[in-house]
């Protein structure tokens, strides 16, 4: 399968294929204490702001969006290049600092640690990443 670009509906589609697929994400969605959402609000991307959310359900599991989340527990906040030069470099093993702001509840973090471990190992598929530059270009 060729791989999607980051993010894009595409991956984000046959990411969450697999989320559903997953029996795995199921029961450790199943196994959270309540339902919870992780959102990611990025300026300056290719047609405006850049919504990514996932979704921990504790009855239908995992999944992905692209649409803005207004019950996200915690939202990040900050420019879709550098969050895109990041995540390139995470993937790649290196080390990364992130550059972002946040708002509501960190506690979710660690309550949904393992559903997250789980839901990343099941729906990891191969991406490419938008070309955005060095961070001097910006």
């Amino acid at each position: 399968m060729p791989a999607s670009m980051f993010m894009s509906p595409e991956h984000v589609a046959r990411m969450n294929e697999l989320l559903a697929a997953s029996a795995e994400v199921r029961a450790a969605c199943a196994d959270l204490d309540g339902d919870c959402e992780i959102a990611y609000e990025l300026s300056d991307g290719p047609s405006g702001t850049v919504h990514w959310v996932l979704r921990f359900d504790r009855g239908l599991g995992a999944r992905f969006s692209l649409e803005p989340s207004p019950r996200a527990d915690i939202t990040y906040f900050g420019d879709w290049a550098d969050v895109i030069r990041t995540s390139r470099a995470a993937h790649a093993g290196e080390p990364v600092e992130e550059n972002l702001t946040e708002s509501g509840d960190a506690s979710v973090l660690e309550r949904v640690a393992h559903a997250y471990a789980t839901a990343r190992r099941a729906a990891t598929v191969p991406v490419e990443f938008p070309d955005v530059g060095p961070a001097e270009a910006r």
